[in-house]
């Protein structure tokens, strides 16, 4: 229980420090390197982009839209289009290493991001 208590007062010191670091300094990279913000977070390759790779007996499987659970030949060329057509989007999946072929449906979500499922 006191390990627990230590833990949490760790973390809400870590949090703190990081949330107080100006912008400029939290996004720095060094090449090869990730930042303490990258490290506790994760790394953000686009703020933009969230990228859910579909396993065919995922749990989560119920969840995703009709066209990622039964995707038709269709869905899938009108998704990789909007892939192709947007450079910032193309940027992120190249980053992440998805190929376009593997995208089966790309949604805009409500903050304008996109959600783009892949297999």
């Amino acid at each position: 229980m006191i390990m627990m208590k230590k833990l949490v007062v760790a973390a809400a010191l870590a949090a703190a420090t990081f949330a107080a670091l100006p912008a400029g300094a939290a996004t720095y990279v060094e090449a090869g390197g990730w930042t303490p913000r990258e490290i506790l977070f994760g790394k953000q390759y686009n703020g933009n982009v969230n990228a859910i790779r579909v396993d065919r007996g995922g749990v989560d499987r119920h969840t995703y839209p009709m066209q990622v659970i039964y995707p038709t030949g269709n869905s899938m060329r009108l998704a990789q289009a909007a892939v192709t057509e947007d450079p910032s989007l193309s940027a992120a999946l190249e980053v992440r290493g998805i190929a376009v072929h593997n995208v089966l449906w790309v949604e805009t979500a409500f903050n304008g991001g996109k959600i783009v499922y892949y297999r």
